[in-house]
């Protein structure tokens, strides 16, 4: 069967070739690999671009972890990697200090960070790991920058709540969507009875690039006057993506970003419990929010998949204990007790 690739393919193939840097090399592959139409005459070349870009990502990291790598590579640590992105000043450097263990430079000039610098945000019984990036806007860093954003399970936008947010917002999605990186409308979040609830996946393949979840934080709500702007912010984003005021110097509304990045992470927290014995709540398994019993096996151990016999459940079940079938999608803090 013929491929029948389109312009867009051919186009994307030439700036493949004339990428230099792997940074380059690896976000044009990915647009080349949004191109090839979806059919069975394009599904050995779709598996060939596919494995030289983990083959590009598996080197990018592997130099990295020698000394040689370029900056834009961040190993993904903990549960899930969330970035930093934002403007000059807007705290983005303060609000990692704030909730993780790394110790950035805070200072009043614009551009403090000028390498990414990661550090693990605990969150109850998990830890998340948020990186901090140089501002949007330096044609020195963007490349990279650009490259971090989309390999990360979601973003944090932060904006400042002293200079029009809501300007700040709008200008730091156009560059993204210039990046093809799309932060499309979430849907609602939905609250669960144990600790919350999304079904939406973190990235999500377009015809341009990569789609990401994003939540908006608006920063400095110490100051004085800023009550307003975070209401003209809400009132153009609310509808769209989630909005959170917070102070990073006063340390204000923290603990609610911290349980709003555990849901943009796309994760639940899933423990195990051996049968006749007691679960075991020190170290969850993570899994993709969505994630059913079958899944939930596989990651354990790829056996499981096949001697897997039933499964009983404690938490989401209308019982305790409940015995479920392979297929039953699973929520945070669901005690699973496999049989095999």
């Amino acid at each position: 069967m013929p491929a029948n690739l389109p312009p867009e393919y051919f186009d994307a193939e030439k700036r493949f070739k004339q990428a230099a840097t792997p940074a380059e090399k690896i976000i044009a592959l990915e647009d080349l690999i949004a191109t090839v139409p979806k059919h069975k005459g394009t599904d050995k070349l779709r598996a060939d671009l596919r494995r030289r870009l983990s083959q590009l990502r598996q080197d990018a990291v592997r130099k990295k972890k020698g000394g040689r790598g370029d900056l834009y590579v961040v190993q993904k640590e903990g549960a899930a990697q969330i970035a930093l992105a934002g403007f000059p000043n807007s705290g983005k450097s303060s609000l990692l200090a704030c909730l993780t263990n790394a110790t950035p430079v805070i200072a009043e000039y614009p551009i403090s960070t000028l390498t990414p610098l990661p550090g693990m945000m605990p969150f109850e019984d998990i830890q998340i790991q948020l990186v901090d990036l140089p501002p949007i806007g330096n044609e020195a860093t963007d490349g990279w920058v650009s490259g971090i954003l989309r390999y990360t399970n979601g973003l944090l936008l932060v904006v400042d709540l002293n200079d029009d947010p809501d300007v700040q917002a709008e200008l730091l999605i156009d560059q993204l969507e210039r990046w093809n990186i799309v932060i499309p409308p979430n849907p609602p979040l939905i609250k669960g009875g144990k600790g919350g609830l999304l079904e939406q996946k973190s990235e999500v393949r377009t015809s341009g690039g990569v789609s990401k979840k994003a939540l908006i934080v608006a920063n400095k709500k110490d100051l004085t006057e800023t009550e307003d702007s975070f209401i003209i912010l809400k009132g153009k984003y609310e509808h769209m993506y989630q909005c959170i005021s917070i102070s990073a110097l006063k340390k204000e509304n923290l603990e609610d970003l911290k349980r709003a990045i555990f849901e943009l992470s796309g994760i639940i927290r899933v423990y195990s419990k051996p049968p006749g014995k007691e679960p075991d709540l020190s170290k969850p398994f993570t899994i993709p929010s969505g994630s059913t019993i079958l899944d939930l096996a596989s990651f354990i151990h790829k056996e499981f998949v096949f001697n897997l016999k039933f499964t009983r459940i404690w938490g989401s079940a209308k019982f305790d204990g409940q015995r479920v079938e392979k297929n039953y999608i699973l929520k945070d803090r669901d005690i699973v007790e496999i049989h095999i």
